[in-house]
């Protein structure tokens, strides 16, 4: 069976339990846009990079799946979990499916990076190909993790929710296995907070998100 040579991963909770920390400053159906707007940025640059072979949505909600299918988009793959049990949970799982499908390298990515491209990808899965090494891309408070980069079928376990950046690395140096910690702005930001949102209006950007925040009244 020929290899695929890398799958690109996106986990993603339900519109309803997404962004939560945001519900002060957002109405619900705000809510729900920025998460699609987010959503349609990350996956248009994941399934137009070239040395992504297959990108993988995985989330619990079967709404997500219906609007993101009207979006056309090549390469892309889903996982829909019975039951929402978080995002380690649905990693591991994607994982899993990735070993089944003879994938050899995966890159993990959240749903909420709007300022990555394609060519951002392309250059982080092509450095983890070329040093033969894990690469973690932190958020930019340092607490999250916002790319994980690794050859398959060995699987490290990624960690998500709070301090997994940390966590992260604790997984990664307790095992004998070379990692490239990269700090990369088009990764490292993602919306959480308020002052997220601000920074997006505060860049001249073209991308759904973008747009989408410059409508808001914060």
């Amino acid at each position: 069976m020929i290899k695929n040579k890398n799958c690109t991963i996106i986990p993603i909770k339900s519109l309803a339990e997404g962004k939560k920390r945001l519900e002060t400053f957002l109405s619900p159906n705000e809510r729900k846009n920025l998460i699609l707007s987010l959503l349609k940025d990350v996956l248009t640059a994941a399934t137009s990079s070239k040395l992504t072979d297959k990108a993988l949505l995985i989330t619990p909600d079967s709404e997500i799946v219906k609007i993101t299918k009207q979006w056309n988009l090549p390469k892309l793959e889903y996982i829909i979990e019975p039951v929402a049990k978080g995002i380690n949970h649905a990693v591991q799982r994607a994982l899993k499916w990735c070993i089944s499908q003879n994938i050899s390298s995966i890159l993990i990515i959240p749903a909420d990076i709007p300022l990555v491209k394609s060519n951002d990808i392309d250059e982080l899965i092509h450095l983890g190909q070329t040093k033969d090494s894990i690469i973690v891309v932190p958020s930019h408070r340092k607490d999250g993790t916002n790319a994980f980069y690794q050859k398959l079928p060995h699987v490290v376990n990624v960690w998500y929710g709070e301090d997994s950046f940390q966590k992260n690395l604790e997984s990664i140096s307790n095992q004998d296995i070379s990692y490239l910690v990269l700090e990369k702005d088009v990764f490292a930001l993602d919306i959480d907070l308020k002052e997220d949102l601000e920074k997006i209006q505060q860049i001249n950007d073209s991308s759904e998100t973008s747009l989408f925040v410059k409508t808001l009244n914060l």
